[in-house]
Order: C-alpha cells, then sequence, then structure tokens
C-alpha cells in the first residue's frame, strides 16, 4: 500500500459519494472515537438529505455506485429483523420477491397512511364540490324540485370522483446493499391523464411518507502504524415513498 493510500480513502454511501478520511493519531481510542463521531455526523447528514432533499425513488440501483455489498453470513433474516425492529412493514417492504404484483388493488384499504392521504384530499375535493354555485346551469323543466337536487347532487359528485387521483404501485428490488431489497413503490396513476374538467390538469405527487430500511455502508477505521481496517455494518435510513396524489396544475 503506497503512502497516499494509508491515509485517504473513498467509500461511497449509497449512490450520494460521502468522502471519509480516517483519522492519524498516536491514541488508539482517541482516533476511534473520532472515527465514530464522524461517522455519526455523515449519516445525520444523509438523513437530511434524505429526509428534505431527496425526491422518492432517486437512489441509484445500479451496482456499479457500490463498492461493497453484505456477504451471506450478513444477510441472516433474523438478526435483521432484530435490528429493523418495528420498523419492518410487510406493507411496504418484503424480504423475498412477491408474488402479488396487481397494481389495481385498493391500496388505501391496506395502508393506514394511504388511507389518511386519500381521505384528506377527497374530503377537500368534496367540500369544494358543495361550494360551486350552479345557479346559472339551466336544468330542463322536468328536472325542476327534488329531481334538480338529484341531478346536482350527482354532478357533484362526478366532478370529485374525476378529480381524484389514485395510487398505482410495483414491487422493486433495490439490490443487496438495502434491506428488505424488495419494496413497494407508489406513485400516481398515470391512467388518468387529465383530472380537471375542462382538462388542463393532472394527478402530481402532493404527499410523502417515510418507512425505514437497513441500508449496508462500510467505512475505514484508523488501526494504527499508519494501516487502516474496514468496517461495515446495517444502519436505519429514511427512505421516502407516495402517499397521495392530487389534481393539479401541469
Amino acid at each position: 500500500m503506497g503512502s497516499m493510500e494509508k491515509y485517504t480513502f473513498l467509500i461511497w454511501l449509497l449512490p450520494l459519494g460521502i468522502l471519509w478520511s480516517p483519522v492519524s493519531s498516536d491514541n488508539t481510542a482517541e482516533s476511534k472515537r473520532l472515527d465514530e463521531t464522524q461517522v455519526d455526523n455523515e449519516m445525520g447528514t444523509l438523513r437530511r438529505r434524505i429526509s428534505s432533499g431527496t425526491r422518492p425513488y432517486s437512489l441509484s440501483r445500479s451496482p456499479l455506485d457500490y463498492h461493497y455489498s453484505p456477504k451471506p453470513k450478513h444477510l441472516k433474516v433474523p438478526r435483521l429483523l432484530r435490528i429493523l425492529g418495528s420498523s419492518f412493514d410487510p406493507f411496504w417492504m418484503s424480504v423475498e420477491k412477491p408474488v402479488d404484483n396487481d397494481t389495481s388493488s385498493h391500496l388505501s384499504a391496506l395502508s393506514q397512511d394511504l388511507f389518511e392521504g386519500a381521505s384528506r384530499y377527497r374530503k377537500k375535493l368534496t367540500q369544494e364540490a358543495q361550494n360551486i354555485d350552479f345557479a346559472s346551469l339551466k336544468l330542463p323543466a322536468e328536472l325542476s324540485g327534488n329531481r334538480s337536487h338529484v341531478v346536482l347532487h350527482e354532478l357533484r359528485r362526478w366532478l370529485v370522483q374525476r378529480a381524484s387521483c389514485k395510487l398505482t404501485f410495483t414491487w422493486v428490488d433495490l439490490g443487496p446493499v438495502f434491506w428488505p431489497r424488495w419494496v413497494r413503490h407508489t406513485d400516481c396513476d398515470e391512467s388518468n391523464t387529465a383530472c380537471s374538467w375542462p382538462p388542463g390538469m393532472e394527478c402530481r405527487q402532493a404527499q410523502l411518507t417515510q418507512i425505514k430500511l437497513l441500508a449496508w455502508h462500510c467505512w475505514m477505521q484508523d488501526a494504527g502504524k499508519g494501516w487502516a481496517s474496514q468496517n461495515c455494518m446495517w444502519r436505519l435510513v429514511p427512505y421516502p415513498v407516495v402517499a397521495a396524489c392530487k389534481c393539479a396544475c401541469r
């Protein structure tokens, strides 16, 4: 190992390219403490970037972006389930490739997050439809009285139904550096290309929620005498997913 290789190491964390350089010190305990602090600080930076600036599903899944992958001994399911703990959600994630990939499923009935998101926007649409004044609408004479109320009720219901944006999903393999590696990716239903009348608006992502996955990452730690040892471990990281869509301008 050359003199430059002894002290400077490039380690890519996920696809974000965070740089670590081990601290050279005669005090091994102090060096270890500084290394651990540096790792924690970098993980804090990663969490902030994911939570505040990362778009859903924007992290690379290409194996070329990862220099290190966990070995079979690091992939024992019981141990990983213990590490993930209560963050394991069978709706959003799967240890093995799921058999069911029915995108027509009513997702809001299967997830509390999606149910709340859909209910919130549908309630808002219903209120807006109730506030529409149809006084200038010329109805045929035979639709006067109670019949007119029925027609207007159906018209408002149709408007709400047309402007409601549903979610579809697909199971995606994130690759070996994430666990569980199979995650449900939800997004706006692309079949509803025009959710307004007259046309001009479309369904767009309106609400995100975060699930937590395990991410495998490695760093170099000063082992003394000009040598460095590689350390790898699983860490919890937030992963943003789409929870609701709404009808909005393009």
